[in-house]
């Protein structure tokens, strides 16, 4: 803000008392802290475990069925089942998490095995209790096989329904029998179902396939009833206009971003280098992310191809889509540093200076301790605004877990991918919705809390279709609990700098995608998580160490002698 336009330049941040900025962050870290369980619920099976840990398992099942695996590589993933949230909204929580523990396939690792230049690629899906839900051999369209009756293909099937997936079959019906006639074999599909719910509706079906005279796939799965899909598509419908209105209004600031970068550009105001330089390193934090996702990798793999040749494929396609994400940040940041220069309000100085690896800078450290007590006030401002919404308006929350969560879940370094990740998402927005678009309007008018509520409104509609995110109803909840968090962001960055609101979004962050960690009652995994957490305090404690080596020493008299 300049001083010439009849505003009150900022404060120095030492105005406000030492104490209380630590006194607030630690009211709402307990309010947080124990609610993390509550506004993210987990479904009541472990997925914190490493998927190769269950290979063994989906090995040992699929030689017993006579499949030979014989130097097949192998990795997987955890995810959950589509109709989790049908059965959330129809049954409640309760029963669904009894379902879980009971082994309906809502939660599940998926384990792929893959054989060099072998097409025929074999799957099995396990339940965290150890449970077979599924499993399957690819066939190629010219595999030979016999043309058994379709009489024999069912006592197969049903064999392969009770034996494999342990289903007592005496409630089951067939709905559907399909017969596919191969060059040089027949297909037989058997879909069977039962009614495990009448009201509201529920159903289980079970999908058995016989190539030949041998069982190839058998699954089961549950299916929320045709009416409730439908009606949950039309529920969208609010959720996606909201969404979609904050994605026009960003475009708006993204086109004032690249205006204001290139007239800056011109006018050899903007330092292009550092700009490109960080642009860069949120990308390479991005393409890290996507190495670590091993098990999404290994499913991309095409295994008549050099298995380099598929992921090279994989991370070029998502390589190519972020690119002109990426350029958009180089002008928002250019764009933003030009703006900050010329308000003179160094909000980006700390961040520049943590960027040229000046960690022991004192103003790096006053942003990451400021940064992880903003972060928990972030943390308390989100559970208050659910808190409310739940008292007044009766919103609901989801199992999880969903969406980024599996970032973490299906990494091949869990701590790591959360940090790369999230520092990526934490720069990628505090940048564009603070660091420009904060500025932006600071600078063309008058009024501070438009500067502060405008971004934090967007952010709050981009997020309204984020399913990780509470609450999940009413369709509002998540703009308006998003809005207000973007609020405390923006008030962190005039009240302080670039870097505190970065670290405050990366710790808050932190917080919520290591919770299925904390709360595995795994000993490591716990203490991993909490290292994880404090990550962002690194330049405040190695910062605070120097001073305190530096007042041990001897007094600077005795040091000149």
């Amino acid at each position: 803000m300049n001083e010439t336009d009849g505003r009150r330049p900022d404060r120095a941040p030492s105005s406000l008392k030492g104490w209380l900025l630590p006194l607030v962050a630690v009211l709402a870290a307990a309010l947080f802290l124990p609610s993390l369980g509550k506004l993210w619920p987990l479904v009541d099976a472990d997925v914190t475990r490493d998927p190769d840990e269950l290979v063994p398992v989906a090995r040992e099942f699929l030689e017993s069925r006579g499949f030979d695996l014989d130097r097949f590589q192998s990795s997987g993933t955890v995810t959950v089942s589509g109709p989790l949230t049908y059965l959330e909204s129809a049954f409640g929580k309760d029963q669904v998490q009894a379902w879980i523990r009971d082994g309906l396939p809502l939660v599940m690792y998926r384990i792929g095995f893959k054989k060099p230049g072998e097409p025929r690629a074999l799957f099995a899906s396990i339940h965290p209790n150890g449970s077979v839900i599924s499993w399957r051999k690819l066939l190629e369209e010219d595999d030979p096989g016999p043309s058994i009756t379709e009489d024999e293909a069912r006592t197969l099937a049903r064999a392969a329904l009770v034996d494999g997936l342990g289903l007592d079959l005496s409630g089951w019906v067939e709905k559907t029998v399909a017969v596919t006639e191969r060059p040089d074999r027949r297909d037989t599909s058997f879909v069977l179902e039962r009614l495990v719910s009448e009201e509201p509706e529920f159903r289980e079906q079970a999908l058995a396939v016989v190539a030949g005279d041998q069982v190839i796939h058998v699954r089961r799965y549950g299916v929320a009833p045709g009416a409730a899909r439908r009606a949950a598509r039309a529920a969208e419908a609010p959720e996606r206009a909201m969404q979609s209105i904050g994605f026009v209004l960003l475009g708006v600031a993204v086109v004032a971003g690249f205006w204001i970068f290139l007239t800056r550009l011109r006018d050899g105001k903007v330092r292009l280098a550092r700009a490109a330089l960080l642009a860069g390193f949120i990308f390479a934090c991005l393409l890290a992310t996507w190495l670590l996702q091993t098990g999404y990798l290994f499913g991309r793999w095409e295994p008549l191809w050099p298995r380099w040749v598929s992921s090279l494929q994989y991370l070029g396609g998502r390589a190519q889509m972020e690119t002109w994400m990426t350029l958009v940040l180089l002008a928002l940041i250019g764009a933003g540093d030009a703006l900050d220069k010329e308000s003179g309000a160094g909000r980006a100085d700390s961040m520049w200076a943590l960027f040229r690896g000046k960690v022991l800078d004192p103003a790096v450290g006053a942003a990451s301790y400021r940064g992880f007590l903003v972060g928990l006030i972030c943390g308390g401002v989100l559970t208050g605004g659910v808190l409310l919404l739940q008292m007044v308006v009766g919103a609901q929350v989801a199992l999880q877990p969903r969406g980024f969560f599996f970032y973490a879940l299906n990494s091949a370094s869990p701590a790591l991918s959360t940090l790369l990740f999230f520092l990526n998402v934490a720069l990628l927005e505090e940048l564009g919705y603070r660091f420009f678009a904060g500025a932006w309007l600071d600078r063309i008018q008058r009024f501070r809390w438009i500067a502060i509520l405008v971004p934090a409104a967007i952010y709050g509609l981009t997020h309204t279709g984020l399913s990780f995110l509470p609450p999940a109803e009413p369709f509002w909840g998540r703009a308006v609990v998003m809005t207000l968090v973007g609020c405390v962001w923006g008030w962190a960055f005039f009240r302080y700098d670039a870097l505190t609101v970065v670290l405050s979004h990366w710790t808050a962050d932190l917080f919520i995608f290591n919770w299925p960690r904390i709360s595995s009652g795994k000993t490591g995994l716990i203490v991993i998580a909490m290292l994880t957490i404090a990550v962002p305090l690194i330049p405040a404690v190695l910062g605070g160490v120097a001073r305190l080596v530096r007042s041990s020493g001897p007094p600077a008299s005795v040091r000149s002698r």
